[in-house]
């Protein structure tokens, strides 16, 4: 049988660089991958603040937001194919942080198991009118790319159906005088006329309620109050000549 060979000494050396190359570069790739995610979350809130303050998505240029962003084309490249991509992710990065505002009022107000439904609208208005006016910009700037192209596949309507499925099982409980069915066929439309009359404010604000107005949520509360037949509350809504909320 014949005899291993000794490895030689440059060899021995090589592997053990090889590695030592290895080691160190697992030792470096989750700094690098922590700074990616950095400029990544860095590049999202640059181009969130720049949607906000034009409102128009077409005015958003790359070089602008990497600019804002202190990072780079590279980087961006290194993430995104386009322009189109990283709003597009954007947009989902937004959704996603409205859907778990509404998923944690869930879990932790008892409300949304015990009532009543008055509390419950409430609770699902705030929640609406936040998220539209945190996100103006962005969520105008996608109502106008989406309406424009009549597209089908609509971030913004699959998250928003999602939100749906998060809150009419609640509010449906609670109106016991008529069939389930029935019930969460209406709180469906009453969160249908909600939303339309938000998006409609949003891209173009017709008046008398604008979305900035201390107003707004209670007209809506009572609108969609009314139309589920539940008993509205002792105190008026807020008169017309509303005063605005500080952004």
């Amino acid at each position: 049988m014949p005899t291993p060979t000794k490895p030689s000494t440059r060899s021995v050396t090589a592997s053990r660089a090889r590695s030592a190359k290895r080691g160190a570069e697992e030792v470096v790739r989750p700094p690098l991958q922590s700074r990616s995610e950095k400029s990544l979350e860095k590049m999202v809130a640059a181009c969130r603040a720049l949607a906000e303050e034009r409102g128009n998505l077409d005015d958003i240029s790359l070089n602008e937001t990497v600019a804002r962003a202190g990072t780079s084309i590279g980087a961006f490249y290194g993430r995104f194919k386009d322009k189109e991509a990283f709003l597009g992710y954007v947009l989902e990065v937004a959704l996603r942080e409205a859907e778990d505002v509404m998923q944690r009022s869930i879990d932790e107000e008892p409300v949304w198991q015990a009532g009543p439904a008055q509390a419950i609208v409430e609770r699902i208005i705030s929640g609406y009118v936040g998220q539209f006016r945190l996100n103006r910009g962005l969520f105008r700037g996608f109502l106008r790319h989406y309406s424009a192209r009549d597209a089908r596949d609509n971030p913004m309507r699959d998250a928003n159906r999602r939100i749906y499925g998060l809150v009419v099982p609640s509010l449906a409980a609670q109106l016991g005088d008529r069939p389930q069915d029935t019930a969460e066929f209406e709180v469906r439309a009453a969160l249908q006329f909600m939303v339309g009359t938000l998006a409609n404010i949003l891209l173009n604000d017709p008046g008398p309620l604008h979305l900035d107005d201390d107003a707004l949520a209670p007209h809506l509360n009572r609108m969609m109050v009314r139309y589920l037949g539940l008993p509205e509350a002792v105190a008026p809504v807020a008169s017309a000549a509303p005063r605005r909320s500080k952004r």
